[in-house]
């Protein structure tokens, strides 16, 4: 059967019963666009490569149900996001233990990969979540994570009890992933819809 013939859903079809021939076809046709999609997002081709690799594996691990989907362009988007989402949420948590190190020893602050670009979007979006926090909830959070105080010495310092001190980090804390959150789902739907126009 000469797969450059079939249709979307004769190829999907093929792949959900196993054909390796058909699943490269299926490869060779969208990895250009989620390898693209995920350079958008990530600005990092190594990372692009990883996320367009993770897309093509869990299609493969999932190809049973490839003859049920309706339309495959929403189903790849889909799979495509939330793995992008997940690789851009894994280097914020950790570019936000890079910072917490980096206040402790300066040698660690620097990125030692070539993930530096994104680490550094994200770094500036987690300081504009600080500034952003309410006067005293910054205080707190700063004197916790950067002067390393302990919740009780911050409580005493700024005499506060230990219960608001522990919610003003709960809530700094939310705010800030909220915000991160937030700014990686714009980086990814913007790179969706210029990529699967």
């Amino acid at each position: 059967m000469n797969l450059k013939n079939c249709t979307e859903k004769e190829l999907l079809a093929l792949v959900a019963a196993g054909d390796e021939r058909a699943f490269r076809r299926l490869f060779d046709l969208y990895q250009p666009k989620i390898y693209s999609f995920a350079l958008r997002v990530t600005r990092s081709a190594s990372l692009s490569e990883d996320v367009a690799q993770e897309v093509f594996m869990k299609i493969w691990s999932a190809r049973q149900e490839l003859s049920t989907i309706d339309s495959f362009a929403a189903y790849l988007k889909t799979v495509a996001r939330n793995i992008a989402v997940n690789q851009l949420k894994r280097i914020a948590k950790e570019r936000l233990i890079i910072n917490d190190l980096s206040s402790v020893s300066p040698s660690a602050a620097r990125p030692v990969t070539g993930e530096e670009i994104i680490a550094n979007e994200l770094q500036r979006t987690i300081d504009e979540a600080i500034d952003a926090l309410p006067r005293r909830q910054r205080e707190v959070y700063l004197l916790h994570r950067r002067e390393h105080m302990k919740q009780e010495d911050i409580a005493l310092h700024m005499h506060l009890s230990l219960h608001t001190v522990k919610e003003y980090m709960k809530k700094a804390l939310s705010a800030i992933r909220s915000r991160l959150e937030r700014r990686v789902d714009m980086l990814v739907m913007a790179a969706l819809e210029e990529v699967f126009r």
